[in-house]
């Protein structure tokens, strides 16, 4: 069990274009700075949009030991010192089974997350009755050829988006999880299960996904090339490459 007491502050990181260079590997310099923090009391969560097993082998490569695990962009929220799963939100039984018979109707493939589990679907799985009530779906993943992709997009969302984050993330990539998946408010709940005060609360990422987390910080960091949204909400921009001093000296202003 963490010794609240020796908490300082919380680092809350994306991965991808953050910590994570494009190659999957550390940002310069990250690796000893988190660990220098950690040893002081800044302990690190994680907040991405990769399922529990991509973070945990995440934090592996950066040799680091997160308190948290915020996965599938808030979808799963994981004590990492426990185990224990602080929240898990599933797409409903209903729009789960359409959107897979849909898609397999429109020659789409289909990646089904259960919880940190992954399962492939394809035609034939689906000529005995589909059954998903008992499976606990995170998060759909549909892929196919980019045209077709982009064409079934829009009566996908019309159909089944209602109450789901269903987004077109371009190259022939669908992806589909709770609507209240948001890595901001999967923050406040580690950030209150852990009872870290809101003023010690560092938060950096890359991308737009990343909004919400930044918001959820006392100290807000965009990451790289990071769109104008998240620019905007942001108290500093850095490079990838400066990131682990900015985070050094971020840490070490909360005391």
């Amino acid at each position: 069990m963490t010794d609240r007491s020796q908490i300082k502050a919380l680092l809350a990181c994306d991965l991808d274009g953050t910590l994570l260079t494009a190659d999957g590997s550390p940002a310069p310099g990250i690796v000893e700075v988190l660990g220098d923090l950690d040893a002081r009391g800044a302990r690190l969560v994680v907040c991405t949009g990769r399922p529990l097993h991509g973070a945990m082998k995440a934090a592996t490569t950066l040799r680091a030991d997160p308190l948290a695990y915020v996965c599938y962009h808030g979808a799963l929220v994981v004590d990492a010192t426990t185990g224990e799963w602080l929240s898990h939100l599933t797409i409903p039984v209903a729009a789960a089974t359409g959107i897979v018979r849909e898609a397999v109707g429109l020659g789409l493939s289909v990646t089904l997350y259960e919880g940190d589990d992954r399962r492939e679907l394809d035609a034939a799985a689906l000529i005995a009755a589909l059954d998903l009530s008992a499976a606990g779906i995170t998060r759909i993943v549909l892929t196919g050829d980019p045209a077709l992709v982009a064409e079934s997009f829009p009566g996908l969302a019309t159909t089944w988006g209602s109450g789901l984050r269903m987004e077109h993330a371009g190259d022939g990539i669908v992806d589909v999880l709770h609507a209240g998946a948001d890595k901001g408010d999967a923050l406040r709940l580690v950030v209150a299960h852990l009872g870290v005060p809101g003023e010690r609360i560092v938060a950096c990422g890359d991308a737009a996904a990343d909004e919400s987390l930044l918001l959820a910080a006392a100290l807000r960091i965009a990451v790289g090339d990071a769109p104008a949204s998240l620019i905007a909400v942001a108290q500093l921009v850095v490079s990838q490459d400066s990131l682990a001093e900015t985070l050094r000296r971020a840490a070490q202003s909360l005391g």
